[in-house]
């Protein structure tokens, strides 16, 4: 708004400046001539004093002469025929008047010393007017074509978005819309692309989604099924507590899933400004690890060492980086055969978290997928399958919000080494 308010009003004053120039040397040249006329005042001065020593006839006579020689243009009325009360006493009082036709054209009146007649003489050629109309066509129209070599291009590109936009929710490809920087209607354009993306993102999260659940539900459902079909035709009690236990798995697996996909669902649809603050990141991943291997035998058995060389407090919105080590550790602590190691780096310019694992690792052709929404590179069949897809995706949309990324390589270990990274925000 304030660069096409600043570049209209520059166009406008440049428009006016240059077309009033251009005007007037046009009305400089082809004005009418005055070099045959003399100045109206001075001329009824003139024909006062000459009217003085000459008798009515005398002075008709005069007048009839200077216009005949094309001099000016003189007239003589009597007083009677002026109206107006205050053009009269105008005259009574020896003042001239101007008066203008309905024509436009002007006149001068003076009245007779002591006698009741009154000297008109016209102030402006009639031939001139023309010009003046001429000029003031050539103004607007002039103006008009400026303002319209300003709108053309903001028209072409607001319609280039309107033919983008209706086509958004038809055709099956998302086309971007490409304007040059110098439009005004660039930063739209931008934004447009932006919730293009967006729509494309929400609609490819949807069909997976929905792809997900499809999918993940129908297999304990049918495990459901299948155990209520055996306990309806066991007569074994211990069959069916079997059965039933096998029923509170599955129920246990689908809570499970609809908790992640809540989860999920929310951290997509957060757009609120990240309340980024000091803390204590180590701190943080010792109470994560704590509360995740404190109360499993299997998990405490696992040795878990936390490295931190932070000379500069970590900063950042604390709930979300809480879900994003959260994910990792947990992720991390499921593959790792006998060590989790976590590293938490800080400097003056950026921050680092590396959760890394002597697990079965990720082969390099897969390291861009594992952070993309419902991705599992194993199937559910396989030792290590677990999850629905959904923990590394969160990792991945918190970085992006702090303006960071989370990449995965090989680690040291054997296994695979997730980081997350992103800048140190200035004081």
């Amino acid at each position: 708004m304030k660069r096409a308010f600043i570049s209209l009003y520059l166009l406008l004053v440049l428009s006016i400046l240059g077309i009033g120039w251009g005007l007037d040397r046009l009305w400089d040249t082809y004005r009418p001539s005055h070099s045959a006329s003399l100045p109206s005042e001075p001329l009824l001065n003139l024909m006062q004093l000459v009217a003085m020593q000459r008798t009515v006839e005398q002075t008709e006579a005069l007048i009839r002469d200077i216009n005949t020689s094309g001099v000016a243009e003189l007239g003589l009325l009597p007083l009677d025929q002026i109206t107006g009360t205050t053009i009269l006493e105008r005259l009574e009082a020896g003042e001239n008047v101007s008066l203008e036709d309905s024509e436009g054209h002007r006149y001068l009146y003076q009245k007779l010393s002591g006698e009741p007649w009154v000297l008109v003489v016209e102030q402006t050629e009639p031939h001139s007017l023309w010009l003046e109309r001429l000029l003031a066509v050539l103004f607007y129209t002039a103006l008009a074509i400026a303002v319209g070599f300003w709108l053309w291009p903001l028209s072409r590109d607001l319609d280039t978005l309107e033919r983008h936009a209706q086509h958004l929710g038809i055709d099956a490809d998302y086309p971007t819309v490409t304007l040059p920087p110098s439009s005004t209607a660039h930063r739209l354009a931008q934004a447009f692309n932006r919730m293009t993306t967006r729509i494309r993102e929400l609609l490819q999260t949807q069909k997976e989604m929905t792809h997900a659940v499809s999918h993940e539900l129908r297999t304990p459902l049918a495990r459901m099924k299948f155990a209520l079909a055996m306990a309806a035709d066991s007569r074994s009690l211990d069959e069916i507590h079997g059965k039933l236990e096998g029923m509170k798995s599955d129920v246990a697996e689908m809570d499970q899933l609809v908790s992640q996909l809540l989860n999920y669902a929310r951290f997509e649809q957060q757009r609120l400004a990240l309340n980024c603050e000091a803390g204590d990141m180590p701190n943080l991943a010792s109470d994560i690890v704590l509360r995740l291997t404190g109360h499993d035998p299997q998990r405490s058995a696992q040795q878990i060492y936390i490295q931190a060389d932070v000379p500069h407090p970590f900063v950042c919105d604390w709930p979300l980086m809480e879900r994003a080590l959260l994910n990792l550790v947990q992720n991390a602590l499921h593959y790792s055969r006998s060590q989790v190691r976590i590293r938490l780096l800080s400097d003056a310019k950026s921050f680092y978290i590396e959760v890394e694992d002597d697990g079965p690792g990720i082969p390099a052709d897969e390291q861009q997928r594992v952070f993309e929404s419902f991705v599992r590179l194993r199937q559910s069949s396989e030792k290590h399958a677990a999850g629905f897809g959904l923990g590394l995706a969160i990792v991945r949309q918190v970085a992006l919000w702090h303006k960071g990324k989370a990449y995965v390589e090989s680690a040291s270990l054997g296994g695979a080494r997730f980081v997350i990274t992103w800048p140190n925000p200035p004081r």
